[in-house]
Order: structure tokens, then sequence, then C-alpha cells
């Protein structure tokens, strides 16, 4: 019988095996994972008192149909849960306090200039610049732009600085005028160069979409599931069974002959194929023999770090009226608060009705030694920027620390080309497909789409299908607010 190997039970890799046996049943799968749960990032946590606590990533954008294809083929639809409508929105820091984001500000771009001018995020002189961007010519024709280049260039450096970056940062952590908008948001791009103008380019979209009296407004493209988004792991890893292993690390990978052998602790696998969804360093160390370019170009790849404190409150202590998804925090500020989630406030089942729970992410943007800070200076500057953002003063009923080292891939300018090369070079190499976040997209749709897209792949080749390029596909990454 035919085998693949998986080898990263991340949701790429428990996406691809899941895939490899919808559309092949008798396929002989095996997906590894060198720690003691699937599910990789994807974590979340319901304690005694009634909080669901994420570890990782909180939402999934609809608007990529990965995601949300695969939980529906695999009868989760019955627990998805989306973000409150009557508190969607964000607020941004100006100045030291919370400002609400105008509507329709889409992290590039902000398609409504009513809303921008009514607005104190801006002075007036910058509203000014910014309402002049449906006037300007189109831009000279280019492949790639940094996000901070395009936004000043369009809509001036005070948009960039107080809404664009701060956003972006909130997705991406890393600095606007080395992020690849090609290879984040490229519909930016895209819509200079057809409408000339990026807001009328936006309001043109959302009359065609029938989204005209949502100013643009992307709060309601998010879900989860009633238990958290790590419901799509579990779900996925109990289709897969025995199929699964876990403490399974991988040492080593050769190919001998027609057959890869997977070199494990105690034992080696024989497979026909084998799809690497394991993050770009692990990676590299793994396919360096038979991939040394790639491996080169996967190390090349900058990550980023950050830190989460989770914090629990009872309502009457918080001062701030809420009513919102969170807010971001401008680099300008100079603070080593990044954003912050209000969980309670942006998903319903987070916490008791009488409580507020709250996720504070600090670092990002170069400040990656900030995840490395012992937990009590991180709990203390959460607290700090709590209190005097929201006037919180009272000690928090919980607490939860997580840090994310080296986890962020940015796509920085280049990365389109740089994956490009890799993928070249993994279609010359019989049997072996990679996949996950740090090609084509770093959401949770994009990394199952990956996933999947190595499954289909790797299948075409078993088949004898021609293989054109490999399945590493392309795609673009989420857009949001924290």
């Amino acid at each position: 019988m035919t085998r693949v190997v998986v080898i990263g039970a991340g949701i790429t890799g428990l996406a691809a095996a899941h895939r490899l046996l919808e559309l092949a049943p008798d396929l002989d799968v095996c997906c590894l994972e060198a720690s003691g749960r699937p599910g990789g990032l994807l974590e979340s946590e319901r304690t005694e008192e009634g909080y669901l606590i994420e570890h990782g990533p909180d939402a999934i954008l609809t608007s990529k149909p990965a995601a949300l294809a695969l939980a529906r083929r695999v009868g989760l639809e019955d627990r998805i849960v989306r973000t409150r409508p009557e508190n969607r929105g964000a607020f941004v820091v100006r100045g030291g306090r919370l400002v609400r984001v105008p509507v329709g500000c889409q992290v590039v771009a902000p398609m409504d200039l009513g809303a921008l001018w009514r607005s104190p995020v801006l002075t007036r002189g910058a509203k000014l610049r910014a309402s002049l961007e449906p006037f300007l010519p189109r831009g000279a024709a280019r492949e790639d732009e940094s996000l901070g280049s395009f936004v000043r260039r369009r809509f001036g450096a005070e948009v960039l600085e107080r809404l664009s970056q701060p956003m972006a940062g909130g997705i991406y952590g890393a600095p606007p005028d080395r992020l690849s908008l090609r290879s984040t948001m490229p519909r930016f791009l895209d819509l200079e160069r057809e409408a000339r103008s990026v807001t009328l380019g936006l309001r043109a979209q959302a009359r065609r979409e029938g989204t005209e009296d949502e100013a643009g407004a992307r709060y309601g493209l998010f879900i989860s599931f009633d238990e958290g988004v790590e419901v799509l792991p579990r779900a996925l890893a109990g289709r897969l069974g025995e199929r699964l292993r876990l403490h399974a690390p991988v040492r080593a990978l050769a190919r001998e002959g027609e057959a890869w052998r997977v070199a494990l602790e105690v034992e080696t696998l024989e497979a026909e194929g084998v799809i690497v969804a394991l993050p770009a360093p692990r990676t590299a160390a793994l396919v360096r023999a038979h991939l040394p370019a790639s491996a080169g170009q996967l190390e090349a790849v900058r990550h980023g770090s950050a830190a989460t404190v989770t914090l629990a409150y009872a309502r009457a202590e918080v001062r701030h009226p809420l009513g919102a998804s969170g807010f971001v925090v401008p680099a300008v500020e100079n603070s080593v608060l990044l954003a912050a989630t209000w969980a309670s406030e942006k998903w319903p089942g987070r916490a008791p009705p009488d409580r507020v729970l709250i996720r504070v992410f600090l670092g990002g943007n170069d400040r990656d030694d900030v995840a490395l800070h012992g937990e009590e200076e991180l709990v203390v500057a959460a607290r700090r920027g709590l209190r005097e953002l929201m006037g919180i003063e009272a000690p928090p009923r919980l607490v939860r620390l997580d840090r994310y080292l080296g986890n962020m891939p940015r796509y920085e300018l280049g990365h389109g080309t740089r994956i490009d090369q890799v993928e070249a070079e993994v279609a010359r190499v019989p049997g072996l497909e990679l996949a996950g976040n740090v090609y084509r997209g770093v959401g949770i749709p994009d990394s199952i789409a990956s996933g999947e897209r190595a499954a289909e792949a790797m299948l075409s080749q078993l088949s004898g299908t021609s293989r054109g390029v490999s399945g590493l596909g392309k795609g673009v990454s989420t857009e949001g607010i924290a």
C-alpha cells in the first residue's frame, strides 16, 4: 500500500493529512508530531471559573474559505461562533488615550473619508492629505512595494504611523517599511493599478459585493468555535485516529531509490511521499540535503517574537465602557504594548457575565527581546498599560502568560521571490512537498490551504499526473485587526 508521511501536526499538517484521506481513503497516511499534543499554536483552555483562554490565534477569517469549508466538512458548523455585532470595531492609542478607529479603515486604506474627518485620530492636515487620495494619479507600475511606502505615497505619513502601522503590526509584527505589500495584502496594489484610486476602488468593490452600508468594516468576517479555535485541530486529530502519532520527532529524512526513509528515534518509516509541515528553521534543517537552496531561503526569513498576558477582572473594576474588540498601539507611542483583545467583548462565552477577559500583546515590531522579559515584568507592564489606558486599578482575578519565540514569520520585501525559488526547487524533487505559514500566508485559513494544496500536489505526483510547480501554491495572508 502506498504510504505518505506528514511531518508536523500543527493545523497545516493536520489539514494535509486529512485532505489526503478525503481524496484517497485507502492511502496509508501517517502524521508525526514531536510534541505531546496536536494543533501547534492553536490551543484553547476552559478554566473552572468559566473563562475560555486562547493561547494562540483567537480568530479565523472567513473571506478566505479554506478554514470555514474544512470546519463544515468535519461537522463543526453548529459549533461556530461569530464576533459580537454590538462590539465590532476597535480603538487606537493617541497621546496616551483610546480613540475609536474610524469606520471603514482596512489596515492600509481608510475607505470612509467622512468618518476619518470626524475622528480625532489624525490632525487636520493629515486628514486633508488623506482626502486627496482619490485625486492622485496612479503610481508607477511595480511588482511589489513596502506597506510603509505605499501608505505614505497614497495617504500620507500620519495615516501610516497612526492607523496602518499599528493595525498591520497587530497582524504581522513587522515594521511597515520592510513589510511586503504583495506578499501580505496584494489587493491594495491591484486596486491602485485597476482603479487608479484605492479609495474609489474600495468603494466600487463594496458596491459590487453589496457591503456599501458596512463602510468597509471587516469585523463580521471573523469566526471561532464555542470552545475556542482548538476545536478544529481536535476534530481533525479525532478523524486521523491512530494515523496521528505524538511524541514522534523526526531525526532525519533520506531518499533511497524511489522511496523516502523517515528516521524516528527508534524506527525508520518508508514512504513514497513526504509532506513537511514544520516551522521554517526546522524544515530547513530537515530538507537541507535534498533542497540546499531552499534551506538557505527558509533560514533567511526573519521571524518575530512576542508575548501575551491574559487578565480577568470584575466588570465593575473596568472603568472604560468597552464596546469594541480591543485596541492597537502605534509604535510612535513608545509603549511596550502592541495591542489588546477584549476577548469577553469580542466573542460570546469567553467569560462569566460579570467578568471581563483581556489579552494584552507585548513586543513585536523589532522588539523581540520583550518576549524574553521575566514573567513578573511582563505582567506588570500589561497591568500598567491597562491602568493608564482603561483605568483598571484592581489586581487581576486571573493571569496567564504565553511567549511566542521566533514563531511569527515576517513577509518582508522580496518574500514572494524567495518563495518562488523554493517552489521551483521543490518541484524538482519527487515525492516531497512543503507546507506551512512561512510560504504564502500567515493566518489559519492560509495554513490550512497550504496543507491541502500540498496534499493534492502529492496525490497528483503519486498518480502520475503532471506536477507543474510544487504544492506551495499561490495565496495571501490574513488581514484584520488584532
